[in-house]
């Protein structure tokens, strides 16, 4: 395995010179271990894109990690041996949330177990079995939240590592022991998937891990670190996914790496407070640390210490409460709420605070302002039945013939219709000539007398032919008037997936601007583009929309008034045929002219 090395020419000068008489010597000491947790994990394990525990939220975790090969010795680019083979640690992990915007983590790691090959003939001796790791402190601060309907969760983490662990186990940087690490994360979560990313450092000691050698190539210190993941949200499912890669590309002298990790978690207990997690995957690249593959089990426990909030009152009259809690209410249904009504219990009257007055005819206007004492009445006529003076059921209030009996869908006026076609005078443009109603009243005509009436004549001032819709034959007609379209005889050609039209149809769509000159009292045509259900249904609208509002600005220039047009695309949303053919699909793409009058 060459990805995780200390270089070893340099290695190999140190001891040979000794030959066999040499002692083994350790390695400079550095803090091999390359992972970290995301402590408050609300979103992710591995890496925080701003996911900050609640408020008063805690989560205790405890994972066992096993890590393959973390450190390898080679000699000029071949594998002799791994001087940490095994890795097994235990990491104690806590995360609290102080506010909605402050979160403070510890991680706790302690090496339980780690062996390599025997080395002692190259020079190098074996490193500790055990040992302490660094704990590391870190408070992470949320800037924007999306939960608080805001574009997106961005975060600033600020860590320190503390020099507890041992050189001879590998778990202290050098120098100091003090690691400083600051990173920048961000996240978005849209329904069941969250996507996040992070930015940082870290800041530590430097050594070279084999001194005397001529080219440096395994110098260990400060870094540049990056991670992109993608997870799944509590709202999928107890069982959760993630898949994140983290990297990291050194300041000193030796070569980046990279791990890919893939994690799931299985949450229990009401608001998740139980959660076994999971997590593993291979390493690339050649900085020493970075494993061939690393593998991790572990149990968290996330209770919560914020109070829960006292139940609200039941403030609906349908349900039993207490009137001190439910001002806004009215027990009474006197018109008067709860929190001023002097009798709650009572049905009253808001002149006496709620409370009641005689109303002799019970009418429910109190004897106090009842100008009908005796007879029921309504209040806006002070107690007083209301008037109808020609007793048609209209109250003259209401009735705009006060002496005349009519309907109350006329507003007490009579019904008139002096021409006898069915429409009402008020409606008909021709009272005094019997018509139809799609002409408002008016009788149909045959201007030029080829016996096809002026409202379905494509050419109303030049006699023609019934079967060619009144026009001469010399050009043949391809638009059909109807009540409720222009009835086109050919389809509208297009370019293919855009909105040109194409030469061909150019005689048609200014036979449909003809059409419409010859009949200005067509006040209104919609323009429809319709496209059959290929392809993305955002892009089959757009398209429509666009070949309607070609062909709207087509007829514009051919004379006809854009007032009188208007084009609105629906894209697969009102097929006229199947789908499922091709004929169909054809039959689909299509635009229609439907008139709005």
């Amino acid at each position: 395995m060459t990805t995780r090395i200390i270089r070893s020419s340099c290695m190999l000068a140190l001891f040979t010179a000794g030959l066999g008489a040499a002692q083994p010597m350790p390695i400079p000491g550095f803090e091999l271990e390359r992972f970290t947790f995301n402590p408050g994990a609300r979103e992710t394990m591995t890496m925080g894109s701003a996911d900050l525990l609640d408020a008063k939220r805690l989560r205790l975790s405890l994972a066992g990690h096993y890590a393959h090969d973390p450190l390898v010795f080679t000699v000029n680019g071949m594998r002799s041996g791994a001087l940490v083979g095994n890795r097994v640690t235990a990491h104690l992990v806590a995360a609290y949330g102080i506010f909605d915007w402050l979160e403070v983590g510890l991680q706790l790691p302690v090496v339980a177990f780690q062996r390599g090959d025997d080395l002692t003939t190259l020079g190098v001796s074996a490193v500790s079995a055990a040992g302490l790791g660094a704990p590391l402190l870190q408070g992470r601060v949320a800037f924007l939240r999306q939960d608080r309907k805001q574009p997106l969760d961005l975060g600033l983490t600020l860590g320190v590592t503390f020099p507890l662990g041992t050189a001879q186990a590998l778990t202290r940087d050098p120098g100091l022991g003090l690691a400083f690490i600051p990173r920048l994360g961000a996240g978005y979560s849209f329904g069941p998937v969250r996507v996040g990313a992070e930015l940082g450092a870290t800041v530590r000691g430097q050594a070279v891990l084999s001194p005397t050698s001529a080219s440096v190539s395994d110098e260990v210190g400060s870094q540049f670190t990056y991670g992109v993941v993608a997870s799944t949200t509590r709202q999928l499912h107890f069982i959760r996914g993630e898949l994140g890669l983290r990297g990291l590309v050194p300041f000193t002298r030796t070569g980046a790496s990279a791990e890919l990790l893939a994690g799931v978690r299985a949450s229990f207990l009401e608001d998740d407070q139980l959660e076994v997690f999971a997590l593993g995957g291979p390493g690339f690249g050649r900085t020493p640390g970075t494993p061939a593959f690393r593998a991790m089990l572990g149990v968290s426990w996330s209770p919560s210490f914020a109070e829960k909030a006292a139940p609200k009152p039941v403030c609906v009259e349908t349900e039993p409460y207490a009137l001190a809690d439910c001002p806004d209410l009215d027990r009474d249904r006197d018109g008067v709420k709860n929190g001023v009504d002097a009798c709650p219990e009572k049905k009253g009257v808001s002149a006496r605070k709620g409370c009641p007055d005689s109303d002799t005819d019970g009418d429910g206007v109190f004897d106090l302002v009842d100008a009908c004492v005796k007879v029921p009445g309504e209040s806006a006529f002070k107690g007083c039945p209301p008037p109808d003076t020609d007793g048609d059921g209209v109250l003259d209030g209401d009735d705009a013939c006060v002496k005349e009996k009519g309907p109350v869908e006329r507003k007490g006026c009579p019904v008139r219709d002096a021409d006898g076609d069915g429409l009402e005078d008020d409606v008909d443009v021709c009272p005094a000539e019997k018509g139809i109603a799609e002409l408002k009243g008016c009788p149909d005509k045959d201007g030029d007398g080829d016996e096809v009436v002026d409202r379905f004549d494509n050419c109303p001032t030049e006699k023609g032919e019934k079967d060619n819709q009144g026009c001469p034959k010399k050009v043949k007609q391809l638009v059909i008037i109807t009540a409720e379209k222009l009835v086109i005889l050919e389809k509208v050609f297009f370019a293919t997936g855009k909105s040109t039209i194409l030469p061909k149809s150019w005689p048609l769509l200014t036979q449909v601007a003809n059409v419409l000159a010859a009949h200005p009292e067509i006040r209104k045509v919609r323009v429809e583009g319709h496209t059959d259900d290929k392809g993305k249904r955002e892009l089959n609208l757009k398209l429509s929309q666009d070949r309607a509002d070609a062909v709207k600005k087509f007829l514009a220039g051919k004379g006809v008034d854009a007032e009188r047009l208007s084009a609105q695309g629906f894209g697969p949303d009102k097929p006229a045929d199947t789908n499922a053919t091709d004929k169909g699909r054809e039959n689909n793409r299509r635009v229609e002219f439907v008139v709005e009058n």
